[in-house]
């Protein structure tokens, strides 16, 4: 949580009895703020600053010539011991209003800290927490609400070394009403008599960091330190007139890890981030949750959603057992949907899905109800109908799909389980959708595209549990549909990292999103297909992640770099591979990433790949990002002008560059003069930007982000 005070390498001293004007000089020619002042037997014994001499200059009589250091030194100095931890140094110095602090051992000045210093380190610890606080945010991916309160609950204590954790969630915020969501980690807060709601005032209090737990916790075994982070989650609806939902409660974490308490300013930024984190991560559950929940039909088929089959299939449920009469239920999968998707594209996969659900809406009868059930599985509720003559109609349904093709080669299939109510057993809803799921399983278990119907063979597997059918389908339901918003939301927190990064330096801000506007435009223009663009896109968008972990110091020098700086600095490639490498969906990504560095000739880093061993896309990326550098402004040069950099990089080509990569830029920006009606001499990189590249959401994050086979 905190490191110790440093020590600069020297201390510059000087005697009492020594002049102002020696002082002066001697603080100009080291570049430091204040000396340390030693008696005669070098033993400390004050401290002058800038500050004091200036205020002698403005106010004393005497010159400087013949006025000494003991005059106008500072006799009661603050000072702290080796080991003082950062923040106790940074408390000592706000509370003493003091610029300087020597560190003192054995009456002698060790070394001295700088508010600068202490600002750097607190600059250094903060990214720290960031950093920590950031890892939160990929282990939390699911949009189911239930499954996200207790993820939260699972995940947010081991941030802060907590020993237990509870959260609890109430409509509108109000206390007094039962916990809408709630959810404990080895944690007893909810048992028994805790859930009145004086008890759960009480554990929520205001939030904040706190050296005791209530006495409620502490009958229960809770432990100080305790950390209370209130949350309020809002909803807010897209529709006019509609009704904003909020949720208001707090997660509680006490038994905490000493450390904390001993930096409450770096545990409070850190609870602080996580907060947002949790915040913006749950509203995004429960918006997901409200749109499942009311709407009814489905956006992408047009056919029913699963809110209007629960609705319909419970009423069914209660008619057939009123009136004994007989109701089927079908659930129908596309088959090998995921190869559609990863050959073809989701555009393709959705236009399939479409299909699918229009054949099925054209051969059902009026009556029956086609829902959209999962990412690519249907319910078809066929009221008055036995399994058998459910049979005949969803044959006619598969033979007609067999028949569809998407792209020139791939045809589709689907497989189709069928169950029928039991009037005489009074079959529950739920029964009779575990039966026609097992039949589904049977039929993809026959080699898939056919159609199979419960029967009594089954219902040993269905009874014992031999087979957790419905734990299978729910499980792969899930992973089906949160994998693409998962990679979407991480795609989405990465690029946030990458713009409060940039955003730190004001030479470089907007640079990711340059190159990804560049990188995307050249990949067009030598014509690689929308998939391999949004490859492009997302490398771009991510390929300097890995500068984070490069001190600022180097990062943002404006002098020349030493040979030790350029190797550290040529790391940040093998950086960002460490941190994107266990994002799978990211391999192809991450592969040029590490490369955009490597130049045509060999003479790169950092593996040294050259000519076309190089990936096509980190070439693509390394033009962008040169031709950005060099007509943007740096802490190192100045900003070039249009053809400054474009002549720069036909010089480059063949040598530094892809010389076809850079062709096709040329090519695009003479493109863009021709369209705008501009010569080349005005032309300018504004104009550039200005031009989209066919991505059509606003730059640079994509729209979607595929997953790529």
């Amino acid at each position: 949580m905190h490191e110790p005070a440093s020590r600069p390498e020297k201390i510059i001293t000087i005697s009492r009895s020594d002049s102002i004007q020696k002082a002066a000089a001697l603080m100009l020619s080291h570049h430091v703020g204040c000396l340390i002042v030693n008696d005669e037997d070098d033993r400390f014994i004050g401290l002058i600053s800038e500050r004091d001499i200036a205020y002698h200059a403005a106010n004393a009589l005497e010159s400087a010539d013949h006025a000494t250091v003991g005059q106008i030194m500072t006799d009661h100095v603050i000072f702290c011991s080796p080991g003082t931890p950062t923040h106790e140094a940074r408390r000592m110095m706000a509370a003493h209003r003091v610029r300087h602090l020597p560190i003192v051992e054995n009456g002698v000045v060790v070394g001295i800290l700088s508010a600068r210093d202490v600002m750097a380190q607190q600059l250094v610890e903060d990214r720290a927490a960031a950093e920590e606080v950031a890892v939160l945010s990929k282990c939390l991916q699911s949009i189911d609400m239930r499954e996200a309160v207790d993820t939260v609950a699972q995940e947010t204590p081991k941030l802060f070394g907590a020993r237990s954790c509870v959260l609890c969630l109430y409509p509108e915020g109000d206390m007094t009403k039962d916990a809408a969501f709630a959810s404990s980690n080895r944690c007893l807060c909810l048992d028994g008599d805790s859930k009145r709601p004086e008890f759960t005032r009480a554990i929520a209090e205001e939030g904040g960091l706190y050296e005791d737990v209530a006495a409620e916790c502490g009958e229960r075994g809770g432990r100080p330190p305790r950390l209370v982070l209130p949350l309020e989650i809002v909803n807010r609806p897209e529709t006019p007139g509609a009704e904003e939902q909020r949720l208001g409660g707090f997660i509680c974490m006490c038994g905490l890890a000493p450390s904390f308490m001993a930096n409450k300013e770096l545990a409070s930024y850190k609870a602080k981030l996580a907060r947002e984190i949790l915040v913006a991560h749950l509203a995004n559950a429960m918006r997901y949750q409200q749109a499942r929940l009311t709407s009814l039909t489905d956006t992408l088929t047009g056919v029913g959603s699963r809110k209007l089959l629960e609705d319909k299939l419970q009423s069914e449920c209660d008619r057939a057992k009123r009136y004994k009469r007989p109701f089927s239920v079908a659930i129908i999968d596309l088959d090998h949907f995921k190869m559609v998707n990863d050959t073809l594209g989701h555009a393709t996969g959705d236009d399939a899905i479409r299909q699918v659900a229009q054949c099925m809406n054209e051969q059902k009868r009026s009556p029956d109800v086609l829902a959209r059930y999962g990412g690519d599985e249907f319910v078809l509720l066929m009221p008055e109908t036995r399994a058998a003559d459910a049979a005949i109609l969803l044959e006619r349904i598969r033979a007609k799909v067999e028949q569809m093709r998407i792209g020139p080669e791939i045809a589709l299939s689907i497989s189709c389980g069928i169950a029928d109510s039991s009037p005489e057993n009074e079959s529950t809803a739920g029964e009779v959708m575990r039966r026609a799921d097992l039949a589904l399983y049977e039929a993809k278990n026959r080699g898939r595209n056919c159609v199979k119907l419960w029967d009594k063979e089954m219902q040993r597997s269905l009874n014992t549990g031999d087979i957790e059918i419905e734990r299978i389908k729910r499980l792969q339901r899930r992973i089906l549909g949160l994998s693409e918003k998962a990679e979407k939301m991480f795609m989405e927190s990465i690029w946030g990292l990458v713009q409060a990064l940039e955003a730190k330096d004001a030479f470089s801000k907007a640079h990711s999103e340059n190159v990804v506007h560049y990188a995307a435009a050249i990949a067009r223009q030598m014509e690689l297909g929308p998939k391999y663009l949004d490859l492009i896109r997302r490398a771009a968008m991510i390929h300097d992640i890995g500068k984070i972990g490069i001190p600022d110091a180097i990062l943002f020098k404006c002098d020349s770099l030493t040979a030790h700086e350029r190797r550290i600095i040529e790391q940040h490639p093998i950086i960002a591979v460490r941190i994107l490498e266990p994002m799978s969906f990211l391999e192809n990504e991450v592969a040029i990433v590490r490369h955009h560095h490597e130049k045509w000739n060999g003479q790169g880093y950092p593996d040294g790949l050259a000519r076309t061993a190089i990936p096509l896309g980190a070439r693509i990326v390394a033009v962008a990002d040169a031709f950005d550098a060099l007509t943007s402004n740096r802490a190192y040069h100045g900003c070039r002008s249009l053809a400054e950099g474009l002549r720069i990089l036909k010089d480059s080509a063949d040598y530094d560059l892809d010389p076809a990569a850079v062709e096709a830029m040329l090519a695009w920006v003479d493109s863009v003069g021709r369209d705008l009606g501009k010569s080349p001499s005005e032309l300018t990189v504004e104009d550039l930007l200005a031009v989209p590249t066919g991505d059509p959401e606003s730059r640079p994050l994509p729209a979607a982000v595929p997953t790529l086979a």
